[in-house]
This record gives C-alpha cells, structure tokens and sequence, in this order.
C-alpha cells in the first residue's frame, strides 16, 4: 500500500503539475471496485452540494446516490451496489474507513500552493523563513525564529523569539506562539489557540499572592492536531510535551509541565492539570478534569465528564467523578437507579427496623 500510494504522489508531482489521480488508482489504494470508466480523472473530493467536474463525492445511501448521479462530479464513492450506475463509481463496503484513507491521501498529494509573504508581515531579519512558506496578513514573527519550508501561517498570527516550526506546519489566523516554543513537522494549530503562555502557580503568603516562575517552554511532535481556542502551558522550570500523532479538540487546557504520549485524543473542554502525565493511545472523552499530578498510563480510556485524581493504571477504562473502574461505575449507576426506583419501600424498612440503640435497651429490660 505504502509503494502505491508514493508511486500516486510521484504520478501527481512530475506527469500534471497538479493533483489527478484515476479512480482505478484510487480505487486500488483504498480497496475498492470501480464500476464505470476506471480512466477517469480525480484532482478533488466534495460532497454533493460543493462538488465540481473532477471531483469525487460520496453517497452512503440510495437517495444521496441519485443525488450524486445528478451533480457535477466525475466519480462517485458508495457503499450502495446497483447494476449500473449514471457515472464512474467506486463500491466499498465500508465508507468510513474508504473516506478516511482517501482523505489524508489527498491532503498528501495536493500540491501547497505557492508560497508568499504578505506586505503588512512583521517579520524580524533574523527570522530564517523556508523554502514556500506562506506568511498571511498582518502576522508578526520575532528575532531568531526559524520556520520550516512549506509552511502555513495564517493572518494575525504571533510566533516569538526563537521559536521552531518544521516543515508543512500550519496555523490559522491569531494563533499565539510564544518565545522559544518547538514545533514538529506537520503540526496543525487552528484559530486562537495559544501555545506557551505561562502556567497557573501562585504561592499566597498573607495578604500577598506570589507568582512561580515560568521559565521552561512547549515542544510539540510531528503531525500533531490542536483544536481552536485551546491553550497549552509553558513549564515552570521544564518542558510541557505533546508527542507525535496525538490530536486536541477545540477547548482543550494543557496546564505546565504536563507530559503528553503518542497518539494520545482528547475531546473538548478538557482540563489537565499541572505535571499530569499521559501515556501513549490514551483517549479522553469531553469535559473531563484531570487534576494536577495524576500518572495515567498506556491505552487508558476516560469517559466524558469524568474527574481524575491520582493513578491509572495501563489499559483501564474509568469513569465518574472520581473516576473509578469503569464496570463498577456501570454497576454504581444501576444500584442508584434502584434505590431512586424502591426509596419509599426502603424508608418504610428502616422506620420499622429498630436501630441498635433500640435493640439494646430492649434486651436490657428483657432481661
């Protein structure tokens, strides 16, 4: 798979100048069969209502196939087997994975488009910007930074004094970096997030709050995916880290010196706190806690809205607040909803059930 898809982007490079693969090629990359004119050439992928000539949309269902039959696009990606179809076709079983696979073979593939820096930059001369790099509207970029070729870096953004970008990186417009953050290669930022600011450490003495120094910085590994409006802290004395393939929804607080593994996926809205570590294929559901401290270890999962304290172990599911075993949260709930479902027959029990107070001054008289 891996030869045909560099032989793809080899074919897309040298022979058009552009992206145009045929849906055979296409077809055999993401194993599917081609029902229609195998030849025929792919330079995009669209859903219906945007699709043009050359596109290739997609229909997981009858009414979106007669839908797609009638657009524009030249090729059509379907879970759905008919005899003939109005157009090229390609037939999968399932659409998910096909779309997946297709996907980010085309973002590899397109072209970047040429490379410019925008007459209102800022740009310090001691910045080193790499080959094609696109530098937008009113950006800002400070002494000794050094960016890496190809990359993207949207309107309004900040990138402070010697920090390092790799190449194909991208940050939409208003990202903040600050001084001295380290970015990977292929690093996707979107809008408004801020990477590097200082950590949340305060020591109150009386009548006084003092600040904690935050002197350390951010290092973020290869293909890594921040979400809008997220914020990733600076160490206080260390790094914060986020390693390679992991990817952060839209809303997501990594507090100072928090340790992030590979492949890690966090959802929205989640807190981490302070010196936190988490291990690699580690999934966190929405509006999760994870107080400061806690070690949660390889394959864990946590379900949304959770609260995390102290350690988990490798390959544990855990839920609730605090989050405990995921099994005994399951059976938690169900006993709750019993005792909900059974509270008046409970009440009447106890009040006809003496207590041992009762019990005993019982015996005594008796006896």
């Amino acid at each position: 798979m891996k030869e045909l898809f560099t032989k793809l982007y080899i074919k897309s490079k040298t022979l058009t100048g552009s992206l145009s693969i045929s849906a055979a090629e296409i077809a055999k990359f993401i194993g599917g069969e081609v029902a229609g004119d195998g030849s025929a050439k792919i330079n995009d992928m669209s859903s219906v209502a945007f699709c043009k000539p050359g596109n290739i949309t997609f229909a997981s269902n009858e009414e979106d196939l007669a839908a797609a039959e009638k657009s524009p696009a030249s090729c059509i990606l379907t879970t759905v087997k008919k005899e003939k179809y109005a157009k090229t076709a390609i037939v999968v079983d399932d659409m998910k994975k096909a779309l997946t696979m297709m996907y980010n073979a085309m973002l590899e593939l397109k072209p970047r488009p040429k490379g410019e820096v925008h007459p209102t930059a800022v740009i310090s001369q001691s910045a080193r910007i790499g080959r094609n790099a696109m530098v937008g509207p009113y950006a800002v970029i400070e002494d000794d930074v050094k960016i890496g070729d190809n990359a993207r870096i949207g309107s309004g953004c900040f990138v402070g004094k010697e920090t390092v970008m790799g190449d194909l990186c991208e940050l939409f417009s208003n990202v903040v970096l600050y001084p001295q953050t380290v970015l990977g290669d292929k690093v996707t930022i979107h809008a408004g997030s801020v990477i590097g600011a200082d950590g949340f450490g305060y020591v109150p003495r009386g009548e006084k709050i003092y600040k904690v120094p935050q002197m350390g910085n951010v290092i973020i590994g290869d293909n890594v995916e921040i979400g809008a409006n997220s914020c990733v802290d600076r160490g206080t004395f260390t790094t914060t880290v986020i390693g390679s393939s992991t990817k952060l929804d839209n809303l997501v607080q990594v507090a100072h010196n928090v340790k992030i593994g590979k492949a890690v996926l966090i959802a929205a809205h989640v807190g981490i706190g302070g010196s936190t570590e988490i291990g690699d294929n580690t999934m966190i559901g929405g509006s999760v806690g994870v107080s400061d401290h806690v070690t949660m270890g390889n394959n864990v999962k946590v379900g949304g809205k959770s609260g995390v304290h102290g350690k988990i172990k490798d390959g544990v599911t855990v839920m609730g607040y605090p989050a405990i075993d995921a099994d005994d949260f399951r059976k938690f709930m169900a006993a709750r909803s019993l005792l909900v479902k059974h509270l008046s027959r409970l009440k009447k029990l106890i009040r006809q059930t003496p207590d041992d107070g009762e019990t005993s001054e019982k015996q005594t008289k008796e006896g």
